[in-house]
């Protein structure tokens, strides 16, 4: 398995000010993942925008852990329907 770039959970939260509980939360509800590297938790780079969103959501919003998780849950069917609507847009347009 390829090793992927990832940043410590403590850094990013020194970094952004952020609590470390809040995205280790994130994690146990699921809506990012962490890493274990040599037993301490990291976020992948490919999870930062990820991180982000739901920081911004949360302290900017005031939006609670159980309220990300229904944003989350809603953004990914919009994503779902988008791409469903993209796929059916394609086959009219061979049809015609």
């Amino acid at each position: 398995m390829q090793s992927e770039e990832v940043i410590l959970v403590e850094d990013y939260c020194q970094k952004y000010t952020i609590d470390q509980t809040f995205v280790l939360s994130l994690a146990d509800y699921g809506l990012i993942e962490l890493v274990l590297v040599e037993e301490r938790q990291c976020i992948p780079f490919h999870q930062l925008p990820t991180v982000e969103k739901f920081s911004n959501l949360h302290y900017d919003l005031n939006i609670n852990l159980d309220g990300l998780d229904v944003i989350s849950h809603l953004l990914q069917r919009i994503e779902a329907m988008q791409e469903e609507i993209r796929q059916l847009k394609s086959e009219l347009a061979t049809l015609q």
